[in-house]
């Protein structure tokens, strides 16, 4: 059996060099590449293909989140694994919305449970995935075409990708008060009562989008 190829992606050169010399003292795993920003993993991967990418959120240019989603849009087979410092339910939606397969928060693992995660995520599974709410089945997300607008339909993305009230209003040029109206609606009308729980609406919504893009 052929090792598991692994791409390292972290803006902190330590911490790329302690992934390294753990991973590379186990059999049958291998480091093939390791990129310090988003953008240099895009470049590399291009030419590096790997099993897994080891995926850091907090970089320079790009956030991992970005750069998740950017490998998912060149290649849905991509299999990504985030590893980070960041224990927050937002970013850890927003990861698996991107496609990464699995989210890690260093001091709650240890390197065999990181080798463990990198193993099975090289298999094709999940980990590190909350459980939804059995309310928000695939069925309970699919809306009419016409029961959002298209301005709360924006809204709702860009709450699922983590952004707050006052970035929203920012990126789409709208007062605060504004957005806050939005979401009022958006909940009304999708069934949910609070932040978190829109967030994993939105994410059985776009899983189910993925899905169905994949069916022949």
């Amino acid at each position: 059996m052929s090792n598991i190829r692994v791409f390292l992606v972290d803006d902190n050169f330590v911490a790329r060099r302690g992934l390294r010399t753990v991973l590379e003292s186990e059999e049958g795993m291998e480091v093939c590449g390791e990129a310090s920003s988003g953008t240099e993993a895009l470049k590399r991967l291009a030419d590096c293909p790997a099993d897994v990418v080891l995926m850091d959120i907090r970089m320079p240019d790009i956030d991992g989140v970005e750069t998740t989603a950017e490998l998912m849009r060149k290649d849905a087979k991509v299999r990504v694994l985030v590893a980070t410092v960041i224990d927050n339910p937002t970013v850890h939606m927003s990861a698996l919305l991107a496609g990464a397969r699995g989210y890690m928060v260093y001091g709650h693992f240890t390197p065999e449970e990181l080798v463990d995660g990198i193993r099975a995520v090289a298999s094709g599974e999940r980990i590190n995935v909350p459980p939804l709410p059995g309310a928000y089945d695939a069925d309970s997300c699919a809306l009419p075409s016409d029961a959002l607008t298209s301005r709360e339909d924006e809204i709702l993305r860009l709450i699922a990708a983590g952004r707050d009230n006052r970035e929203i209003a920012a990126a789409l040029k709208i007062e605060e008060k504004t957005v806050k109206n939005h979401i009022n609606s958006i909940y009304s009308k999708i069934g949910v009562a609070n932040r978190q729980e829109a967030i994993y609406f939105m994410l059985r919504r776009l899983l189910r989008e993925r899905q169905q893009e994949h069916l022949p």
